[in-house]
């Protein structure tokens, strides 16, 4: 915190770290998650449905 930054309630300390342990569960979670698409897979087909073929077929997920 710097010396611009009014002093905040503890209660939004508490409700950061708590999001914050919320999106660390949720990301490891997710990391365990055996159904995998790439990240570049699924922005190529998202292009795909941008540029009006909205007949490309989605992204399979597979094993790792």
């Amino acid at each position: 915190m710097s010396m611009s930054e009014p002093a905040r309630p503890m209660d939004d300390l508490d409700d950061d770290a708590a999001e914050l342990a919320a999106l660390t569960a949720a990301v490891a979670e997710s990391d365990t998650d055996p159904r995998i698409i790439s990240h570049d897979e699924m922005c190529a087909w998202l292009l795909e449905l941008a540029n009006g073929n909205f007949e490309a077929f989605p992204p399979a997920a597979r094993e790792p």
